[in-house]
């Protein structure tokens, strides 16, 4: 059920891996591309980058960017690995 679509979601992200398909594919997305032009994402994403333990805290206290962030994951933008 959607224990084991969240576990498929939290390995894919964890993997070295890129699926250069499932990323183009998730880039076509009209619901993705506003996430990602979304201004609060883009300082996210770029505070994930230079301090992850400042973007956790940051996540933990927003739902709105909780709720992106997974769909990011789900899409194979954001990968954890």
């Amino acid at each position: 059920g959607k224990e084991q679509v969240l576990a498929k979601i939290w390995e894919r992200s964890r993997s070295k891996e890129v699926d250069q398909e499932q990323i183009a594919h998730a880039m076509a997305d009209p619901e993705i591309q506003n996430i990602l032009h979304d201004p609060q994402i883009n300082m996210f994403l770029k505070t994930m980058q230079e301090n992850p333990a400042e973007a956790q805290k940051a996540m933990m206290a927003d739902s709105k960017l909780q709720e992106a962030v997974s769909k990011l994951m789900a899409a194979g933008i954001i990968r954890t690995g």
